[in-house]
């Protein structure tokens, strides 16, 4: 690079240099920190913005920076801790580690975001004596304690706040919680352990994904304290021992106005739902009055089983379902691997012609002439289209367009005699995520 290069690109706005820098790969900003001291201040920013250290070496090297440089500790604005570790008494940190990190801790004062996802409780009094002004989002593995909620008190901007999918065992009693309430005002976004919700009683949130573990908290307790936000919450996710009805019944009653419900039913004998369970469900979906979206999938404790649904069966339970809330659009039924069906017209259904077991119904049901009116869906489905608005679910669009495409595709073949080519295939899971983890698809080869 000539001087007069290098006094061009002086001359550039500071702007531009930092979007310059902060498109270039680590190992680029580091060579370029070594230019002159204003490059060195800019690449500064882009690489202590977003810190995300994932050993214990790494924690180590990044918070002695951060303690011995005044200036990286002002640059921060996310700083992740996460690495696997389950303390014992041959593996345990020493004294001075943990306060190296609390020396750090304490000298960040402008981060947004703080995750601690460590398995390691004795990180709660790391954050004893730490104020972080504009902090919006907390992650920890932490379980509620009294230390913890003082620290989130003392933070309202928090929006986005996840604790342990595990309980506390010593600071609760039967008789409620012997920890202080937890008041963010502007908390949306919660996800944790039910143990977690009595003492939220949040008035804005808008999601909750909630797990049982080894304590059989009474449902009903949990969904009492969401309806604080009865009118905001939107989407409410579940991961709990057994077929889970009582759960079920206890959102209906609470929470009729939520949009998305997403429930895990983990079962150490798997075994496919019964009549009865589909019924019941079938009246308590009576209840609800926004519901877009349902989800029920079961996880395989031991991984031994081998259900697989049938599809004719699947077919008449979204039906009568659909039927029951008219404002289902999306329905995932249990043992379905992954398996969506969508509402086409007033009450009709087809199951995702993007996933293998569901092209492979909905083109036999069109050969076989199961629905003669299949051909007016196809017409039908433009109509729907036109009549979505704003407020319609992007994705929801999206899959009745692709549905309709495929339809017409489908039978113009039929009529034509020419063979069908393959569909899209989505990847089938195994359906034995936790709660909220949404499959990916892949086309096939």
């Amino acid at each position: 690079m000539t001087t007069r290069d290098a006094l061009s690109i002086v001359r550039l706005p500071l702007e531009i240099l930092e979007v310059i820098t902060e498109f270039s790969a680590v190992d680029a900003q580091l060579c370029i920190s070594r230019v002159s001291k204003l490059f060195h201040s800019i690449t500064l920013r882009a690489l202590y913005r977003n810190l995300s250290l994932r050993s214990p070496r790494a924690v180590v090297g990044c918070c002695r920076t951060l303690v011995s440089n005044g200036r990286t500790t002002a640059t921060v604005r996310s700083f992740v801790i996460n690495y696997a570790h389950y303390p014992s008494s041959s593996n345990s940190f020493l004294a001075s580690y943990y306060s190296l990190i609390r020396k750090a801790l304490l000298s960040l004062s402008d981060i947004h975001t703080l995750k601690l996802l460590v398995h390691d409780p004795y990180y709660v009094t790391l954050l004893n004596h730490c104020m972080f002004p504009t902090l919006r989002q907390f992650e920890c593995l932490l379980t509620p304690s009294t230390l913890l909620i003082k620290f989130l008190n003392r933070h309202p901007r928090i929006n986005y706040l996840q604790v342990s999918p595990h309980e506390n065992t010593s600071e609760f009693t039967d008789d409620g919680p012997a920890i202080p309430t937890l008041e963010l005002p502007r908390l949306q976004y919660f996800a944790g352990n039910v143990q977690s919700v009595p003492v939220l009683r949040p008035t804005i949130l808008r999601a909750a994904i909630i797990t049982w573990n080894a304590m059989d908290t009474d449902p009903d307790l949990a969904f009492s304290a969401l309806q604080h936000s009865r009118d905001t919450l939107g989407v409410v996710s579940c991961r709990r021992r057994g077929w889970n009805l009582d759960l079920f019944n206890a959102i209906s009653l609470r929470l009729p106005e939520v949009i998305s419900l997403h429930i895990s039913n983990v079962l150490l004998v798997d075994s496919s739902p019964s009549d009865d369970y589909l019924q019941t469900i079938r009246t308590y979906l009576a209840r609800f009055n926004r519901l877009q979206r349902l989800t029920i999938n079961c996880i395989d404790y031991w991984e031994m089983g081998n259900i697989t649904s049938q599809i004719e069966k699947d077919f008449a339970t979204v039906t009568e379902w659909g039927d029951a809330c008219p404002s289902l659009v999306e329905i995932t039924l249990p043992h379905s691997k992954d398996l969506s069906w969508y509402r086409i017209s007033e009450n009709v259904w087809i199951p995702d012609p993007q996933h293998t077991a569901g092209g492979s119904w909905l083109y036999n049901t069109i050969v076989l002439k199961r629905h003669p009116s299949w051909n007016t869906f196809v017409d039908g489905l433009e109509d729907r289209l036109e009549k979505t608005t704003p407020a319609t679910p992007t994705d929801y669009i999206e899959i009745i367009a692709t549905v309709r495409l495929r339809l017409g595709g489908m039978l113009r073949e039929k009529k034509d005699g020419a063979a069908v080519p393959s569909l899209p295939r989505k990847t089938q899971t195994s359906g034995r995520t936790g709660a909220g983890n949404a499959s990916s698809s892949t086309p096939s080869d």
